[in-house]
């Protein structure tokens, strides 16, 4: 009996860790508009010769999710939004809806931002038949990026975040308010809102990213200067602390000149995926001529 025990419990051990390993090459990449490129995020909804390419992509690298940014689309070409959504789930690949605008960080702007999250998401999904819905939205707002952070003082950036904060708050209130508390919710960060010397925490963020876990589902780390493993395990050491069955942590990583070669990326990607850490690539349209390139 006891033999048979130890073997029904090697034989667990192995299908939860073969479980984790797949839910780590869980890999999903971001899709922005780029007028005018047939592999853009506008491409895919206006023209839609190229969905296949962009598809065969997706396939190849075991990319499971798209961020993809479609802006009003979702209001003048809602039939071919649904169709690609629909094309992308097919293919088991999930959608999820890319909102990105810095100054939104600033209560002022927040009735501006509701209104267009009304408009161009929950009025789409409302309208939209199950496979041809978003599964969750993603926000790109990145208050670094502001004047006001790059002219202000450690503590003022503190009160940016803080304001981050708020808005991500005032997003999920509303889409609890239409009917949508399903709808998973998940931000883009750097590697460095934990710094003490950039922001004047007193903590390192400790209450900020409690916060954090608290309002979103997941936040994606945007590791993308770092061209080795350990450099960007090291960098997102407390961040990825936050991980639990309930919030997501996922590493990304840009296809620029810090790789020498796409076999150099996929090396770091093959070993933070050992490591059980989920990546995202930035972004697909570059990432498809950059292969190509090589």
């Amino acid at each position: 009996m006891a033999k048979n025990n130890t073997s029904l419990g090697t034989l667990l051990a192995l299908v939860l860790a073969t479980s984790a390993c797949a839910q780590a090459t869980e890999r999903a990449t971001w899709l922005w508009k780029k007028g005018g490129d047939p592999l853009g995020a506008s491409a895919m909804i206006t023209s839609q010769s190229t969905q296949q390419t962009l598809i065969d992509l997706l396939q190849q690298q075991h990319i499971t999710t798209v961020y993809g940014s479609y802006g009003q689309y979702t209001q003048t070409q809602s039939q071919a939004v649904a169709q690609w959504n629909q094309a992308l789930a097919a293919n088991g690949v999930q959608s999820h809806y890319l909102m990105a605008q810095n100054t939104w960080v600033f209560a002022q702007n927040h009735s501006k931002m509701l209104n267009k999250l009304q408009t161009r998401l929950i009025d789409y999904q409302r309208n939209a038949a199950p496979d041809a819905e978003f599964t969750a939205l993603h926000l790109d707002i990145e208050p670094h990026a502001l004047t006001e952070w790059k002219q202000g003082t450690p503590q003022s950036r503190q009160a940016l975040l803080w304001q981050l904060i708020d808005t991500f708050k005032a997003i999920r209130a509303l889409l609890d308010d239409q009917g949508m508390a399903q709808l998973k919710l998940y931000a883009d960060i750097p590697t460095w809102y934990d710094s003490s010397a950039k922001i004047g925490w007193a903590d390192q963020g400790t209450a900020f990213f409690a916060a954090l876990e608290e309002v979103l589902d997941g936040i994606s780390i945007m590791a993308y200067e770092r061209d080795n493993s350990a450099s960007i395990l090291n960098a997102t050491a407390d961040e990825r602390a936050l991980a639990s069955p309930t919030f997501s942590v996922r590493l990304g990583v840009d296809v620029s000149n810090t790789w020498q070669d796409p076999a150099h990326l996929h090396q770091i990607i093959g070993e933070l995926e050992a490591a059980q850490q989920r990546v995202d690539i930035h972004d697909a349209t570059d990432y498809y001529y950059w292969l190509q390139a090589h």
